[in-house]
């Protein structure tokens, strides 16, 4: 699977996680995380998911 592939599966599920954080809990992490906060979340989630996509799709043409 090419590189631009695995990108935009990456950016569609950063974007959907984003989205279903968004939708249920956007009250809650307002008021109880500070902004760096939700940075250091953002940042960790998509590096979370970019690891696990690059092990679906990367690493299997070895």
């Amino acid at each position: 699977m090419t590189r631009q592939v695995r990108s935009l599966i990456s950016t569609l599920i950063i974007l959907f996680v984003f989205w279903l954080i968004w939708s249920r809990l956007h009250i809650v992490i307002f008021v109880q995380m500070p902004w760096w906060g939700l940075l250091l979340l953002a940042v960790g989630l998509y590096l979370v998911i970019d690891y696990g996509v690059d092990m679906i799709f990367g690493r299997r043409q070895r």
